[in-house]
């Protein structure tokens, strides 16, 4: 195998990983969601506000976990680069939810 097809498989490989866990955390936050409002039209009460929370909160925090595990993906890598990036933006994710938090 040349260099280039191993850095293309490489990097099908790292796609095929952050697409599963994209898709992952949208199919349980899909379930989340569908199963607090299906409580939800069943009983006539909004007491499964707690599901409902929870898929939003899943929704939410599945593209953080992409970023994360892209980081760990680039530091087996040793890709030291695209990891530093992955930091960065794992930062300004974490200040931007503090700053949220604190206003």
């Amino acid at each position: 195998m040349n260099q280039e097809t191993e850095e293309t498989t490489k990097v099908l490989a790292i796609e095929l990983i952050l697409a599963r866990v994209l898709r992952i955390g949208s199919v349980i936050a899909g379930v989340l969601l569908a199963a607090g409002i299906g409580a939800m039209l069943v009983t006539g009460t909004t007491s499964p506000h707690r599901l409902i929370t929870a898929g939003l909160i899943t929704l939410l925090l599945t593209p953080v976990l992409r970023v994360l595990v892209a980081g760990v993906v680039f530091v087996k890598e040793r890709d030291w680069l695209f990891a530093l990036f992955c930091l960065v933006v794992l930062c300004a994710l974490t200040a931007g939810v503090t700053l949220g938090l604190v206003v």
